[in-house]
């Protein structure tokens, strides 16, 4: 118990703190990136040509980088058993710049994705660089820790600092298909503390999810949860299956030749939205803003549908053009146009509600998980009446979606 107490204090703890030091400069440069685009000056070129150019430019990298193809689900699962060999510095960070040029420049990916390959291969670093001071004085020995914990603590850092949730971010770390790997646990939840602080110290606290009211919880509310997460779990198999039939077609094309063809079908997608709702990023980017007008309230469900059809659209052409990102918080968007038409259709007068319920339900059934979603709906808007329905639309959603 020694020992882990002193490893978690003298190589966990600076190692998160790093991580998110470094996670919050990343999201600033690529926050400024995105204001460039989206400035008044570039407004009309970013609409047009702007996600075009940037799944062709990420393909193109992807290729003078040899990195190849590149898939966030392959390298996570292949870390269980090769970690340090998954995560090495160099291709981790063209991942990484893949990320910045997808999402910077339109494309539907959230930053979560990079803010993984990022902190996972800072910890793959710190853990060879103890080994290596392990060489030399013997008693650094005692701070050596397993490479996967590592690599996993590394991860958890980056989540916390990009979500502004330190539980959430270790417990999507660790959490796998519902389980839980306990030894595991311990490390990521130390690195995801110190991570956000870090975070925090440069770019404050404010909550990733505001909401306009405080909610009170209801029976009727629970009511409504069970049949928003079985939409939810049947719009998530939707996106799953889009996203297999477009990488099956577009993957016999070369990397750039593949982003090329998704960009511009991100143009098209751009349009409609660009012309109904001119100045709300429906398809490009994370979908934060969408998120932030659905809680507000008074969105008509054909207008939330259409939301839906098109970020889901948008979502699955990105990733099956080649384009490198997360679909955490995109699937946090498709379920918040979801949730929004049962705000209208259920009257309750808790404007955003379900919104953010089926947040969390979308969440679970994309990523096949049960707590973090209700975790991370819990840290990020502050709101303890939302886990209760919250909970009823994700597991809903998740047993709906268990048997493909």
């Amino acid at each position: 118990m020694v020992a882990q107490a002193r490893r978690l204090a003298l190589a966990v703890l600076p190692m998160g703190a790093a991580i998110g030091f470094v996670a919050a400069l990343a999201l600033s440069g690529l926050q400024r990136l995105e204001h460039l685009l989206s400035s008044q000056h570039w407004r009309g070129l970013a609409l047009v040509g702007m996600p075009f150019l940037g799944l062709l430019l990420a393909g193109l990298w992807l290729r003078v980088a040899r990195v190849g193809e590149v898939s966030l689900v392959r390298d996570l699962a292949q870390a269980r058993t090769r970690p340090l060999e998954t995560f090495q510095l160099w291709p981790s960070l063209a991942k990484v710049m893949a990320c910045g040029l997808t999402i910077g420049f339109g494309g539907s990916a959230g930053t979560e994705g990079p803010a993984k390959w990022l902190g996972a291969a800072v910890g793959a670093q710190f853990h060879g660089w103890m080994r290596s001071l392990a060489r030399r004085f013997p008693q650094v020995r005692r701070l050596l820790a397993q490479p996967g914990v590592m690599v996993t603590a590394g991860s958890a850092a980056a989540l916390a600092a990009i979500f502004r949730a330190p539980l959430s971010g270790a417990l999507l770390a660790v959490e796998h298909e519902g389980e839980l790997h306990a030894v595991q646990a311990a490390p990521a939840l130390v690195a995801s503390a110190t991570g956000y602080l870090a975070f925090v110290a440069l770019r404050g606290n404010a909550p990733l999810l505001g909401t306009p009211a405080i909610y009170h919880l209801q029976v009727r509310e629970i009511f409504w949860a069970l049949p928003l997460g079985l939409v939810c779990a049947a719009a998530a198999s939707l996106f799953r299956r889009l996203l297999r039939f477009g990488r099956h077609h577009l993957g016999r094309f070369s990397l750039p030749a593949r982003g090329a063809v998704a960009g511009l079908g991100l143009v098209l997608l751009a349009l409609p939205g660009a012309w109904l709702w001119p100045g709300l990023p429906i398809t490009q980017g994370s979908g934060l803003d969408l998120v932030a007008h659905l809680v507000r309230g008074g969105t008509l469900p054909a207008a939330a549908l259409a939301f839906l059809a098109l970020k889901l659209a948008a979502t699955a052409l990105t990733f099956a053009g080649g384009g490198v990102g997360g679909t955490w918080l995109p699937s946090v968007a498709m379920g918040a146009a979801v949730g929004a038409v049962f705000d209208v259709w259920a009257g309750l007068g808790q404007p955003g509600l379900f919104a953010l319920v089926g947040a969390s339900a979308f969440a679970g059934a994309v990523h096949r998980t049960l707590l973090v979603p209700v975790v991370f709906l819990a840290e990020t808007t502050g709101q303890a009446a939302l886990v209760v329905p919250a909970l009823v639309a994700t597991v809903a959603a998740f047993e709906g979606t268990r048997a493909e």
